[in-house]
C-alpha cells in the first residue's frame, strides 16, 4: 500500500513539474541542490532518472531534458563560484549538460523520422535552451568579473603598499597571487569556449528542424548577440591595454621643490660672489 501511495505522489509531482515548466514565462535557474562533488549526488541523478522513466510522451521527455539542463547549469554556477574552474565536479556537470541537450536533439530526430512535424517542438526547445544558455554565459562572465576585481585590488592597493614599505617577501606573495588569478581567468575563458562550442553542435541539430522563418530569425538573433559580444571584448581589450597608474616615490614628487631650493642657493652664492668681487674692486680703487 505504501508503495502505491509513493508511486502516486511521484507521478503527481511529475505532472505538477511539467505544468510549471510549460507555464513559466521567465526562465530562472533552479536550486542547484546537490552538486557532483557531493557523495550523495547519485540520489539527485536517481530522482531525475525516475522522472524520465515515468514521462512517456516524447515531447514532454524532450522538454524534461532542457529542464535538467537548467539544473546542470545551476550546478556549474555553484561549483565555479565556490570551487573555481579547476574543480573536479565541474567536468561531471558539463558532461551531463551536454548529454541532456544531445538527448533532446535525439528525441526530435526520432519524432521526425516517425513522420511527425517537429518544427514547433524544435522551436520551443531551442527557445527554452537559449534562455538557460544565456544564464550559463552570465555565470562565466560573473566569475571572470570577480577574478578581475580581486586582481585589481591586489595591484592597486596591496601590491602598491608593499612596494612603498619595501616588503620584498609580501611583494613576492602578491605577485604569485596575481599570476594564479591570471591563470584562472585564462582557464575560465577556455572552459567557456569549449563548453559553448560543444553545446552549439547539439543545439544546431535542434535548430535544423525548425521552420525556415524560425531559422532565419534565430540566425539574426545570433548575429546581434555576436556583435554585442565582440564589442564588449574589444572594449575589454582596450581597457586592458591602458597603462596602469604607478605611484611615484615621494622624492620624485618633491623634486621640483628641491630644484627650486638649489637654484635659490646657487643664485645666493652667485650674488655673494658678485658682491665680494665688487668689494674687492672698491678696496683696490681706494688703495690707489
Amino acid at each position: 500500500m505504501k508503495k502505491i501511495i509513493a508511486t502516486a505522489m511521484l507521478v503527481s509531482s511529475l505532472f505538477v513539474g511539467g505544468a510549471v515548466f510549460a507555464q513559466s514565462s521567465q526562465v530562472a535557474l533552479p536550486s542547484a541542490g546537490l552538486t557532483p562533488e557531493s557523495s550523495f549526488y547519485f540520489l539527485d541523478r536517481l530522482g531525475e532518472n525516475l522522472r524520465q522513466f515515468f514521462t512517456f510522451n516524447p515531447e514532454a521527455k524532450a522538454k524534461l531534458q532542457i529542464e535538467f539542463a537548467g539544473e546542470r547549469i545551476a550546478e556549474i554556477k555553484i561549483i565555479v563560484e565556490k570551487k573555481g574552474v579547476n574543480a573536479k565536479g565541474l567536468a561531471i556537470a558539463e558532461s551531463l549538460l551536454r548529454a541532456n541537450v544531445a538527448y533532446a536533439a535525439e528525441i526530435v530526430s526520432e519524432e521526425k523520422t516517425s513522420g511527425k512535424d517537429v518544427s514547433t517542438l524544435a522551436k520551443t526547445l531551442n527557445d527554452e535552451f537559449d534562455a538557460r544558455d544565456k544564464l550559463l554565459e552570465q555565470t562565466f562572465k560573473d566569475a571572470k568579473a570577480q577574478l578581475k576585481a580581486q586582481r585589481k585590488e591586489i595591484k592597486t592597493n596591496l601590491l602598491t603598499e608593499a612596494r612603498r614599505a619595501g616588503d620584498t617577501a609580501q611583494i613576492a606573495v602578491l605577485e604569485a597571487q596575481l599570476n594564479d588569478i591570471d591563470g584562472q581567468i585564462d582557464a575560465l575563458g577556455q572552459k567557456k569556449d569549449q563548453l559553448e562550442n560543444s553545446l552549439q553542435n547539439e543545439q544546431e541539430k535542434i535548430e535544423d528542424e525548425m521552420s525556415e522563418n524560425d531559422q532565419k530569425e534565430e540566425e539574426f538573433e545570433q548575429k546581434e548577440e555576436q556583435e554585442v559580444e565582440e564589442a564588449a571584448e574589444t572594449a575589454e581589450a582596450e581597457e586592458a591595454d591602458e597603462p596602469e597608474e604607478v605611484d611615484e616615490p615621494e622624492e620624485d614628487v618633491e623634486q621640483p621643490e628641491v630644484e627650486e631650493r638649489d637654484n635659490k642657493k646657487d643664485n645666493s652664492q652667485n650674488s655673494s660672489s658678485s658682491n665680494q668681487g665688487d668689494q674687492n674692486t672698491t678696496k683696490a680703487e681706494d688703495n690707489e
